[in-house]
């Protein structure tokens, strides 16, 4: 492995209960991300340290912008898909889930290169299985892989005939095949291989994010880090270290692209644990070109 990076250093003091869904926006020079537990989306501008946030009626996941350039944002709820102004606050449905009577959320989810979005679903107790990989193209709900536990992060590299996966659970980074932008999506959940399993020791893996070097960027839970992947061969190259032991994503940003930013939860983590970590749920930073 290369040489380490150094520790990442918390951002803003405003801690989140289930922090999550980093999301870089190049148009506001801002970040967003959102608080599932609390219903909540927050904002943060990098040059004039202004933070905001809103508070939204449901579970909320992720936020993307809305593709057609108008500076809103579809943001994934847990009975569906809704286009969001942050202006005005309002909410405009454009697709509905069967939540199972409040049973069923969203969690995390991303765009392809073709501007669909992706998501996924799981049972609040996260069972086995119960959950989702889905796909909202021109207006349409799909379902990609009909079988999850904890759906989290996903990309797709430039130039690359893979998608990647993480399902939680599984330990797992898999690699499938990715669909054509005129396919219709079917079953694939079996047709995929395994870049590599991520041992106990180094927690789970959450979010994750394609990095200025091309590797895989992973926010671990239970494992105070974002490790860094290699792409090809799985191997890990480097990590980022967090004062906090639940990292659930990651996203790339800033000026020149270098700025690491980081979600953190307090979720899942006893009172002793809080009492030593007490930046748990905050955002984490870190700067790539300062840590050469």
């Amino acid at each position: 492995m290369e040489k380490n990076l150094k520790e990442a250093r918390v951002l803003l003091d405003i801690p989140c209960q289930l922090g999550e869904g980093m999301m870089w926006s190049k148009r506001e020079r801002c970040l967003y991300w959102v608080d599932i537990l609390h219903k909540r989306i927050h904002s943060y501008h990098l040059e004039s340290k202004e933070s905001a946030c809103w508070d939204l009626p449901s579970y909320v996941s992720k936020i993307v912008p809305w593709p057609d350039g108008s500076g809103k944002f579809l943001v994934a709820m847990q009975r569906g898909l809704a286009v969001w102004t942050k202006e005005t606050q309002d909410l405009t449905v454009v697709a509905e889930l069967d939540s199972r009577d409040g049973q069923i959320r969203t969690n995390d989810g991303g765009i392809d290169p073709e501007g669909n979005f992706w998501f996924g679903t799981m049972h609040m107790q996260a069972l086995s299985g119960q959950g989702k990989l889905m796909r909202f193209r021109n207006g349409t709900l799909e379902t990609v892989i009909p079988e999850v536990t904890i759906p989290n992060g996903i990309v797709w590299p430039n130039n690359s005939p893979y998608f990647y996966f993480i399902d939680t659970y599984t330990r797992e980074i898999r690699r499938y095949a990715r669909p054509s932008a005129l396919d219709t999506i079917r079953k694939v959940g079996n047709t995929f291989s395994t870049l590599l399993r991520v041992p106990e020791e180094l927690g789970m893996p959450d979010g994750m994010c394609i990095g200025p070097d091309g590797h895989l960027w992973i926010a671990h839970w239970g494992g105070f880090a974002v490790c860094k992947w290699h792409i090809e061969t799985g191997e890990l190259l480097n990590k980022i270290e967090v004062d906090a032991p639940h990292v659930t994503s990651c996203c790339f940003g800033g000026p020149t692209g270098s700025d690491v930013f980081i979600s953190t939860a307090r979720e899942g983590l006893t009172n002793e644990q809080l009492e030593s970590f007490p930046d748990s749920g905050k955002v984490f930073h870190f700067n790539l070109s300062e840590g050469k």
